[in-house]
């Protein structure tokens, strides 16, 4: 399953992403002592808390923008949890680098699927162009509960996603039939008082609230104050398992979930149907929290919060690896930076076009970082792989 431009400032009380949050802002300095693995190790585990706390808080804040607008749905309410929607995915984004070590997040029974399962069959859950009376919604023998939604999601077909925030935002904009505009749901789709629109609003409901409780989970998971936990046991590990669980999340996040899944499988279709936030021509968003969240794990550094990061080690090693790294991230942030958007509309250009070579270029440098991961892998003594899903 696919789990799956300018500077700008997260709306979030912790986290600043943009140009400005370069690589190059976080030299690691050279030395001769070695560097205290277990410090970084420590650091990582404060960075994944803190990533998380802050996607949790803005979850929250959807969440009432999402019962405001239920409460009175009109074109202002609707707005603001649209807006509540994009500000929430923003820090979520960036935790996807902590994927593919059998995490919280994606161990048996973990959240992941559940909370960013894409691309999505929208006739699944609601009506479509061309069919009123499609999905789950329409169906009134369905009951309505976290439970069944929960269950049903991608139960048949991985394309049948019925959670997450993808589901919320289809919810919100409904599907997106213009190269120059999102999705243009009405917010009369939410109106009070009739059987299928009532089953809606408790549908976006019942969404909204499973991603907040999804997401304290991982809070949860990570807390440094519990004893009894996913970081307390991370904490133990041998450090070249530790170690090798990170370089591997980045790896795999760069090589294979990025570079392949989200850019280059859309590109080859050439269809928005396989843009990760397609309805609400967020994708570009989406790429640039996720390449940033990489580099944060790297550097160990989240928003003006700075830790010993993974390049300490890596620049004690080798450092020119290390160098290599760091350029090649900021070589990364800087072509996510620039990519055309909205990316549906450089989808639909012709092969060759300006627009697809600058996503090519993206490609690449994704690529490249993974196979530097794997050198670091190499030269640390660590077992580091790209992992599909």
């Amino acid at each position: 399953m696919y789990t799956n431009l300018l500077c700008y400032m997260l709306i979030s009380s912790s986290i600043l992403l943009g140009c400005q949050t370069s690589a190059q802002s976080h030299k690691a300095t050279a030395t001769t002592k070695p560097v205290d693995r277990a410090a970084v190790i420590a650091d990582h585990a404060k960075l994944v808390h803190q990533s998380y706390a802050d996607a949790y808080e803005a979850a929250l804040k959807l969440q009432k923008a999402v019962d405001g607008f239920l409460a009175e749905p009109n074109a202002k309410s609707h707005q603001v949890a649209k807006s509540a929607w994009l500000t929430a995915r923003d820090p979520y984004s960036l935790t996807e680098a902590f994927r593919y070590y059998e995490g919280p997040i994606d161990a048996e029974g973990g959240p992941e699927s559940q909370l960013n399962a894409w691309p999505l069959n929208e006739a699944y859950i609601d009506y479509v162009q061309g069919n009123d009376k499609a999905g789950i919604i329409s169906d009134r023998n369905i009951t309505l509960d976290a439970a069944t939604l929960a269950g049903k999601n991608a139960k048949d077909d991985e394309a049948d996603v019925t959670t997450g925030y993808h589901a919320i935002e289809f919810l919100l904009w409904g599907q997106d039939l213009s190269l120059d505009s999102a999705g243009n749901r009405p917010a009369s789709d939410f109106d009070k008082g009739d059987p299928i629109r009532d089953r809606r609003r408790a549908y976006l409901k019942i969404v909204t609230d499973l991603v907040v409780t999804d997401l304290k989970t991982l809070v949860d998971a990570w807390a440094p104050s519990n004893k009894d936990n996913y970081a307390a046991a991370f904490a133990k590990l041998d450090s070249k398992v530790a170690l090798s669980n990170v370089f591997t999340g980045l790896a795999s996040l760069c090589g294979f979930e990025l570079a392949s899944e989200r850019i280059a499988v859309s590109l080859d279709s050439g269809s928005q149907e396989n843009e990760q936030s397609c309805f609400s021509d967020n994708t570009h968003r989406d790429l640039i929290a996720n390449c940033q969240g990489i580099a944060n794990v790297y550097l160990g550094q989240l928003g003006t919060w700075r830790g010993k990061g993974l390049n300490l080690l890596v620049d004690a090693a080798d450092p020119a690896l290390n160098k290599k790294i760091e350029s090649q991230l900021q070589t990364t942030q800087t072509l996510v930076n620039a990519l055309d958007i909205p990316i549906d509309r450089v989808l639909a250009s012709p092969k060759g076009s300006d627009s697809r070579k600058k996503m090519e270029a993206l490609v690449k440098s994704l690529q490249i970082q993974a196979e530097l991961f794997k050198q670091v892998g190499e030269k640390l003594g660590l077992e580091v792989a790209v992992k599909a899903e």
